[in-house]
């Protein structure tokens, strides 16, 4: 299982030609999301103008129907919670929750426009993509 970050999630949700390439590329392979990465879109849209509103939260729906979405449960909180007490690295906490949840689901790589906001080791791969 590969893990989009919300840049890369927010890239095909504004029709980037580089993110549907990715997406293309990743054919066959269980793509995933956590809920941190949704409600930072959900507040993204929901920050819109009112005429773009209901489209864009429409388009959030429709692109959690195609990923696995990942909870932030205990499960994925304890994982947190021990990486950030082993010195992983500054990270913020919706960043540590979303890794928590992705090392819980044995999630392999995450894909993310922003590598440098990731420190640290939490047992997933990061890769940086351009979208």
């Amino acid at each position: 299982m590969k893990a989009l970050d919300t840049g890369v999630l927010l890239a095909l949700l504004e029709g980037s030609t580089r993110a549907r390439d990715l997406l293309r590329k990743l054919r066959g392979i269980e793509l995933a999301t956590t809920e941190a990465n949704l409600l930072e879109l959900g507040y993204l849209a929901g920050a819109a103008p009112a005429k773009a509103r209901k489209g864009r939260l429409a388009a959030l729906e429709k692109l959690r129907q195609r990923l696995t979405v990942l909870e932030i449960n205990a499960r994925s909180t304890r994982e947190a919670t021990n990486r950030l007490a082993k010195g992983t690295g500054p990270v913020s906490l919706p960043a540590a929750a979303m890794l928590g949840a992705l090392q819980a689901a044995g999630c392999e790589e995450l894909l993310t426009d922003e590598p440098r906001t990731v420190s640290g080791d939490w047992g997933v791969r990061v890769r940086a993509v351009r979208v």
